[in-house]
Order: C-alpha cells, then sequence, then structure tokens
C-alpha cells in the first residue's frame, strides 16, 4: 500500500483521471496494489479530512511531452513519470493517518510525494478501510 500526496491544485484532476506524476519512481510496487489518495494538510479546509479516497496502481511509466500539461497545466516539466490508477472510491469515513495510526503517522509526515507504507501500518489502514467501507 501507497501513500500519495497531492497538493489541493491537483487533487481534483488526480481523483478525475485516476493519474498522479512524480519526480521519482518507487520500487517494490505491483499492479493492484491500493493506494490512499492524501491532500496536502495545507489545502484541507477546516474540519476536511487529508485521505478521502483510495485507488489501485496499474502502471507506471515516462511522462510523454505535453501529458502532464494536459492533467496539470502550469506544469510541464516539472514530473518525469506518470502513476496510472483504477477502480479510485471515495473512503466513507476519510480520516487523517494520526487518527488511525497514531504516533506512528509521523513516519509518513515529511513525504512530499509517495511512501510505501510499513506492513504493520498497512495492516492497520486496511482494516480501517474495510471497517468504514468505500463509498
Amino acid at each position: 500500500m501507497y501513500l500519495f500526496k497531492t497538493s489541493g491544485k491537483t487533487f481534483d484532476s488526480v481523483i478525475l483521471n485516476q493519474k498522479h506524476a512524480f519526480v521519482g519512481m518507487p520500487r517494490n510496487w505491483y499492479v493492484g496494489e491500493l493506494v490512499l489518495v492524501s491532500k496536502n494538510k495545507v489545502d484541507c479546509s477546516k474540519n476536511e479530512k487529508q485521505i478521502q479516497y483510495v485507488m489501485k496502481l496499474v502502471d507506471i511509466r515516462p511522462l510523454k511531452p505535453g501529458e502532464s500539461e494536459k492533467y496539470w497545466p502550469g506544469t510541464e516539466g516539472r514530473w518525469r513519470y506518470l502513476f496510472i490508477c483504477e477502480d479510485t472510491r471515495r473512503i466513507k469515513q476519510p480520516f487523517d493517518l494520526h487518527e488511525v495510526l497514531g504516533d506512528r503517522a509521523r513516519l509518513y509526515a515529511p513525504i512530499m510525494a509517495f511512501k510505501k507504507f510499513e506492513p504493520e501500518d498497512e495492516e492497520l489502514l486496511t482494516q480501517y478501510i474495510e471497517e468504514v467501507g468505500l463509498v
């Protein structure tokens, strides 16, 4: 399971197009891996939770010329890889990581782009999502 962070400016397009872009490429990912999409805290409105959606990772490939601009105007040249996802679903009860992981959420606070969850954290997050369900 991965955590993808996104700004308020790109959030809606990430969800709508089921795509995200980053400078780096992760290792140890697989097709169908669950991704939690987290809106940057500074871009959340009052009482809005950061993690509202899950999606499944399908492919990662280099961005083509003009592709970044198509999804996120004004970003051409900023990223190198396109992350293609599917089956984007809203979480019935959006949450912030600290609500599920407690103090361990601090491990993910400095992440600026994406990070694979530690196995024990993935287990807790999977359990939470299964309990609250998806829309």
